[in-house]
């Protein structure tokens, strides 16, 4: 008996749902039964770049978790949709894996993790960096206490992105869209949580972003 295929919904059909798509087209057991975008167009666009023509396509994810039942729901839209959609596709009996960040406020983050205990299912949060092989290389070498207990950690970020579209406009986006990425490098390297921040932001002369693009911040780990 052939094995069943996990079914996909892919919400969010910008520039980051080529590459989601492109993994789950290389996973046999996976098949990616629907696609939703708010621009409709754009998840039209990705069903005939990525060969999909059986997906039911929409602008309205209820519709589709309707009429497709799928299992899991993949979160490519914009941080500030990530708690809707979340919330909606567990209610669903739906599995999510979400771009990062969780949300866009504590409050939210703390309400899709109620959501995923409500009902039982998986709701995980892609943080991808923390796999580059330098970072695993590090994380052995401080695991195997050969340069002794970490007692801090410091870092220095500094980009000059200049993506276009929704990041400009979004609040916090250093901290939300960029820096996350460190933080929960962090958090692998350390091998602790933070459990409180002092932060401060600041949009700095000439930045491009209608928000704060600059941030300081000090975490208390949850080691001390």
């Amino acid at each position: 008996m052939a094995k069943k295929k996990i079914k996909a919904v892919m919400v969010g059909c910008g520039g980051m749902s080529r590459a989601w798509l492109a993994a789950a087209g290389e996973m046999a057991d996976v098949e990616v039964v629907g696609l939703v975008d708010i621009a409709e167009k754009n998840a039209r666009q990705r069903a005939e770049e990525f060969g999909l023509k059986e997906a039911v396509v929409d602008t309205d994810l209820k519709s589709v978790l309707k009429a497709t039942s799928p299992d899991v729901v993949f979160d490519c839209t914009v941080p500030e949709a990530h708690t809707e959609v979340t919330v909606t596709a567990l209610s669903h009996g739906c599995h999510v894996m979400g771009e990062k960040p969780m949300a866009d406020s504590m409050a939210n983050a703390r309400r899709a993790v109620r959501a995923a205990e409500k009902a039982g299912k998986v709701y995980a949060v892609i943080q991808n960096r923390r796999y580059m092989e330098n970072i695993r290389r590090l994380r052995r070498l401080l695991a195997g206490k050969s340069i002794g207990p970490i007692t801090t950690v410091n870092c220095d970020f500094y980009i000059g992105a200049h993506f276009g579209g929704f990041r400009d406009r979004m609040e916090h986006v250093l901290l939300l869209d960029m820096a996350i990425h460190t933080f929960d490098q962090a958090r692998l390297l350390t091998g602790a949580d933070p459990v409180s921040v002092y932060c401060r932001e600041w949009n700095p002369e000439g930045s491009w972003y209608d928000h704060d693009a600059s941030a300081i911040a000090v975490f208390e780990m949850s080691d001390g």
